[in-house]
């Protein structure tokens, strides 16, 4: 129940929005900038790197100075989706971009170039739709711990904003697209999850004191094994 309660109060966190009206403030010279972050999307470039047979899958991998994160991602479930991640990803659209946002024994957030949770656009142009099919196994799973979905600010308004989830919630609405999970390297997301932060929306939802960056964030075809996370 204690977990569920905390649950809700921070879903705030995955919506996308300001830090503090300061912040925005701050940011109101150079937000509109870098929250497009000027990209020539090659969609054929994509279309290589995204898996269309059985036998292979994409593979996140997101580097930091804490270690690599690995991700497989759920190109069936959300088509959409992993194709804007691999295409920011080739434009090297995350490329020093903070992790802003560490809900303690929640999530971690990242993926707005302006580091304060207003920013971040799509390869599509601006926001695009959800892809929450209840047929899917990865909606049916839900929120597991290592679980990797959109941040947004409401219905339909991904851009390029993600979240992992440092722990099972089961209770948590399915109002965020899942698009893939940790392979490897969940203990790298667990110590960012563990950093020290400046409290902004209560005590254990806030800011990392450090700077936590990505310092290059790639995507890979591989063979899918057996060991993928669709055969268990």
């Amino acid at each position: 129940m204690i977990r569920f309660l905390f649950s809700m109060l921070v879903l705030a966190c995955l919506l996308g929005c300001n830090e503090t009206k300061k912040a925005d403030e701050a940011d109101t010279q150079n937000s509109d900038s870098l929250k497009t972050k000027e990209m020539s999307v090659d969609f054929t470039a994509i279309d290589k790197v995204f898996p269309t047979a059985d036998d292979s899958v994409a593979v996140g991998i997101i580097k930091t100075k804490f270690g690599t994160i690995e991700v497989e991602l759920f190109s069936k479930d959300a088509p959409k989706t992993v194709k804007n991640f691999i295409g920011l990803s080739l434009n090297g659209y995350y490329k020093g971009v903070i992790f802003h946002r560490v809900a303690k024994g929640f999530v971690i957030q990242g993926g707005d170039p302006t580091g304060t949770g207003a920013g971040g656009t799509s390869i599509y142009g601006d926001t695009f739709e959800d892809e929450l099919n209840s047929e899917t196994k990865s909606y049916k799973d839900g929120y597991q711990r290592g679980v990797l979905a959109m941040a947004n600010k409401g219905p339909n308004t991904n851009s390029s904003q993600f979240f992992i989830m440092l722990t099972e919630v089961s209770q948590m609405p399915k109002n965020y697209t899942i698009f893939g999970k940790v392979i490897k390297g969940m203990e790298v997301v667990d110590k960012i999850g563990a950093s020290k932060i400046t409290p902004v929306m209560g005590q254990n939802d806030g800011k990392p004191v450090e700077p936590i960056a990505m310092e290059s964030v790639t995507v890979e075809k591989r063979e899918k094994k057996i060991n993928s996370i669709f055969d268990k």
